[in-house]
């Protein structure tokens, strides 16, 4: 039976950079990625990063775990979300950081000042964000909101968060919205049935270890 692991951290706490050198181990199918201003971008995640959406946007009981070779998943959605749909998974939790100073500018410096030219990027870009400051949009809204961002030029994605937030996107709105970004420790539950990795550990961890807790070598 094939395994899926899901990779559950909060926004900017480089789980991405963990899924896709986790999926260059032999036993699973491999991520594709790039680097961008030391932002490790996955191209095929299996679920096309729809774990990676505002919660308004996903539907877990309509998602399968893939059936053809072990998969790693990067999520925002973590063992207390997924669990229920998804109990023969596997889950790998990072933890939140100690430095939460240090997080922030690593958070600016990755995400904040990110630019794609890939449009289905920026269009979803768009609308998770859209949908964090206006849970009860209506899709025309969401429509224009997405045209205004696209008349921008070369337009990053902490322009994008500050246009959502209704604010213009200068240094002083986007350092107000970085003090936000204050991510919340792991629960119990989720602590007691993950693969646990310190924020500080990401580009540290032993891959060989999460390939023992899997227990993947066995399962063919």
């Amino acid at each position: 039976m094939h395994k899926t692991l899901f990779v559950c951290y909060r926004h900017g706490c480089r789980g991405e950079n963990l899924s896709h050198r986790i999926s260059q181990h032999k036993y699973f199918k491999t991520l594709i990625a790039e680097k961008v201003n030391g932002r490790t971008v996955i191209k095929n995640d299996h679920f096309n990063k729809k774990l990676l959406s505002h919660r308004s946007m996903v539907n877990l009981s309509t998602i399968s775990l893939p059936t053809q070779h072990n998969t790693v998943v990067p999520s925002h959605f973590f063992f207390d979300d997924l669990h229920e749909f998804f109990p023969e998974a596997k889950y790998l939790s990072i933890e939140a950081t100690k430095d939460v100073a240090q997080f922030r500018q690593d958070l600016y410096d990755r995400y904040f000042q990110y630019r794609t030219k890939n449009l289905l990027e920026l269009v979803g870009e768009c609308e998770n964000k859209f949908r964090i400051y206006n849970k009860q949009t209506k899709e025309q809204e969401l429509k224009e909101f997405i045209v205004k961002v696209l008349k921008r030029k070369n337009v990053t994605f902490g322009d994008i968060l500050c246009l959502a937030a209704g604010v213009e996107p200068n240094i002083t709105n986007k350092e107000i919205l970085i003090k936000k970004e204050d991510p919340k420790p792991l629960s119990k539950k989720t602590k007691q049935n993950s693969f646990v990795v310190a924020y500080e550990d990401v580009f540290n961890v032993d891959i060989q270890d999460i390939i023992e807790y899997m227990d993947i070598s066995n399962s063919k």
